[in-house]
C-alpha cells in the first residue's frame, strides 16, 4: 500500500557553500561512501516508505544527476503512472530560473496540485539518514499540524554552525526557532526535511508569491509560529548534515565504523543506487589494507588505511594512502604518500608525490588534476 504522500527532493541546496566540489555537479549527485550519491539516501527513504511519486527539482550542473537517476528503476520508480519526475530549473518559461524554494515549488505547482495524495514530503539532499517516513507522517496527522519539521537533537560533544535551532513545547510543537545559530549538545536542530498537507502547501506558496516572500524558514515558518501549528518529530538514528566540505569529509569517514554503516544502510531498509558493473578489487602481493572501504574495479599494490576508495582507483607499489577519500579513477603513483586528502574524479598523483593535510582541514584536489 502506498504512503498517502508525494515526495519532493531539492538536489541543489548548499551548492554555493561547497563550490569546490559542486562546480561540475549538483549536491544530489555528490559521490558518497564509495559507491553512492547523496540523492540515494533521500530517494531510498521514500522508496522504502512506499512513496509512489517523487519529484526531483534540479537547478544547475545536473547532467551527472540525470545520468545517475535514469528512469528511476533502481528505486522502483520506473512506472507508467506516478514514479520519478525530474523538474528542470525552468518551471515556467516566463518565470526564468527559480531563485529560491518558494519559486521552485510554485514552478511545479501543477505536479503538486494534480497529486491524488493528501500530503507532501519535502527534503534536501544534504541530510544523510535512514528513515521510515510513515512514522513522522502519522505524528503529523495525530498532531493535526499544518507543518511537521524533522528535528534532530545533537549528541554529546556535537557542535554545528549556521543551524536552525528549535524550542519545543511538551507536546512537540515549535514555540520558537532561531536561524543561523551555533548549535551545541542537546540543542534541537532542523534537518531540512518536513511534511505538510497538499492543499495547505498550495495555499501557502500562493500567498508567499503574492507577497514576494523569498525564504521558507524566515518568511513563512519563523514569522507564522503563532498562526500555523508547526510540530517537530525527532529523528534519533544516525544522521549527518553536509553543509561544507569538512562536513562531507567527516560524514564519509564516520561510516568507516561498522555500527554506523549498519544503522545508515540497513535500519529501515537498504540504500539503493545505480549499479555499476566493475571487476572485483585486485590486490598485489604486498598490498596492505585496513579499516577501509574499497569499491569494485580498484587495483591496490600499496598500503591503504582508514580510507574510502571509489571505483577504478589505483594505488601503486610503495604508495601509502591514509585517512583519505579518493573518487573514481584516481591514480596514486609509486611511493606517493597521501594523508587527509580528498581527491575528486580522475586525479593523478605522480610517483613520490606527498600531500598531507589534517583532520580539521583535509586537502581537496580538483577533478582531473595532475600533481
Amino acid at each position: 500500500m502506498n504512503l498517502n504522500a508525494i515526495g519532493i527532493i531539492f538536489s541543489n541546496m548548499h551548492d554555493e557553500e561547497m563550490h569546490e566540489i559542486t562546480g561540475s555537479r549538483t549536491m544530489g549527485a555528490l559521490p558518497f561512501g564509495g559507491k553512492y550519491r547523496l540523492v540515494d539516501f533521500a530517494l531510498s527513504n521514500m522508496r522504502n516508505s512506499s512513496v509512489a511519486s517523487v519529484g526531483i527539482v534540479a537547478k544547475s550542473n545536473y547532467q551527472s544527476l540525470l545520468e545517475h537517476l535514469g528512469s528511476g528503476k533502481e528505486w522502483d520508480l520506473a512506472r507508467k503512472r506516478e514514479g520519478l519526475f525530474l523538474f528542470p530549473p525552468y518551471g515556467r518559461s516566463s518565470a526564468g530560473i527559480y531563485k529560491n524554494k518558494i519559486e521552485a515549488l510554485n514552478g511545479i505547482m501543477t505536479y503538486i496540485d494534480r497529486s491524488r495524495y493528501d500530503y507532501v514530503i519535502i527534503t534536501d539532499c544534504d541530510t544523510i539518514c535512514n528513515m521510515d517516513w510513515e512514522e513522522p507522517l502519522s505524528f503529523h496527522i495525530t498532531q493535526g499540524a499544518d507543518i511537521t519539521v524533522i528535528s534532530y537533537k545533537l549528541k554529546a560533544e556535537e557542535e554545528r554552525k549556521k543551524e536552525t535551532v528549535y524550542s519545543l513545547s511538551p507536546e512537540g510543537l515549535v514555540t520558537d526557532m532561531k536561524i543561523s545559530q551555533t548549535a551545541k549538545e542537546s540543542d534541537i536542530i532542523g534537518t531540512n526535511m518536513w511534511i505538510t498537507g497538499k492543499q495547505f502547501l498550495v495555499s501557502m506558496i500562493q500567498e508567499a508569491m503574492a507577497y514576494s516572500l523569498t525564504d521558507i524558514e524566515k518568511d513563512i515558518f519563523q514569522k507564522n509560529l503563532c498562526r500555523y501549528k508547526i510540530a517537530a518529530w525527532e529523528y534519533n538514528g544516525f544522521l549527518r548534515k553536509i553543509n561544507s566540505l569538512n562536513d562531507y569529509f567527516k560524514a564519509n569517514m564516520d561510516i568507516l565504523e561498522p555500527e554506523a554503516r549498519k544503522v545508515l544502510f540497513y535500519n529501515h531498509g537498504p540504500v539503493y543506487t545505480k549499479v555499476m558493473d566493475e571487476i572485483p578489487v585486485r590486490y598485489g602481493h604486498k598490498a596492505k589494507v585496513s579499516h577501509s572501504l574499497i569499491a569494485d574495479g580498484c587495483l591496490i599494490e600499496g598500503q591503504v588505511e582508514n580510507s574510502i576508495l571509489f571505483s577504478a582507483v589505483t594505488v601503486e607499489k610503495g604508495a601509502v594512502v591514509k585517512d583519505s577519500i579518493l573518487m573514481k579513477g584516481t591514480y596514486v603513483g609509486e611511493n606517493a604518500i597521501l594523508q587527509y586528502v580528498l581527491s575528486d574524479k580522475a586525479v593523478t598523483f605522480s610517483n613520490g608525490r606527498m600531500l598531507v593535510g589534517c583532520e580539521q582541514q583535509p586537502i581537496y584536489v580538483n577533478k582531473g588534476s595532475k600533481l
